[in-house]
């Protein structure tokens, strides 16, 4: 309980500092294996705001619609379950409302309170909102490959499939669900390469980026 007020305190006390008439938030897409995910959390624990991906979102928007709980009924099954099926599995019509109920779910978050948003075509659902920054993570094979070999303990040629694998899956997800391109800088405020910046590097620049956007408002 006492962690948890300290963390409430940091939050409003970082909402605060910031002056924000409203919440802001920072999503970020990746290429799989370019530590996307550790990154937003890093961020996330700089900034003492909220953290949100696939495991808290799909959780939230099946609690919204009882019959998407199908969907999300094998996300305790660890490993390959979770990476070949963004959306989990069920027909195409529960798979579009699975998307529509994340999204609201996501605007829910965002009108609220502070946050980071890894996935989930964030930057699409959140396109309209006016406090909204919008990350691309990417690297070399050769980093993915030795982080996704070592994290899974596979061969790095299954590495090497998976990652290709994955990173078509998030592809088609994104480009199907949105009005835009997976991966093309133009669909992101900042894309920035994991394998030569690092963790602490990328998230120095997401900072360094929200620090000089705040400045033009």
């Amino acid at each position: 309980m006492i962690r948890t007020d300290r963390r409430e305190k940091k939050l409003k006390e970082n909402k605060r500092r910031d002056g924000f008439m409203t919440p802001y938030a920072i999503t970020i897409t990746r290429q799989f294996g370019s530590e996307g995910r550790e990154i937003g959390k890093q961020l996330a624990e700089r900034l003492h705001c909220h953290y949100y991906d696939r495991s808290v979102i799909e959780q939230e928007a099946a609690q919204k619609d009882e019959s998407l709980a199908a969907l999300v009924a094998l996300k305790q099954v660890e490993g390959y379950y979770k990476m070949a099926y963004p959306l989990g599995i069920g027909s195409s019509l529960k798979q579009e409302k699975m998307f529509q109920a994340q999204s609201a779910v996501l605007l829910e978050h965002a009108a609220k309170e502070n946050c980071v948003i890894v996935g989930r075509c964030a930057d699409y659902a959140l396109a309209d909102y006016p406090d909204c920054i919008n990350i691309f993570i990417h690297s070399d094979m050769e980093n993915r490959v030795k982080a996704v070999s070592k994290r899974l303990n596979i061969t790095e040629n299954k590495a090497k499939d998976l990652i290709q694998k994955k990173d078509k899956q998030r592809a088609s997800y994104y480009n199907y669900y949105s009005s835009k391109r997976w991966g093309d800088s133009t669909s992101y405020h900042l894309t920035l390469d994991a394998g030569k910046l690092g963790i602490d590097g990328c998230v120095d620049m997401i900072l360094k980026f929200r620090e000089i956007m705040d400045a033009q408002k």
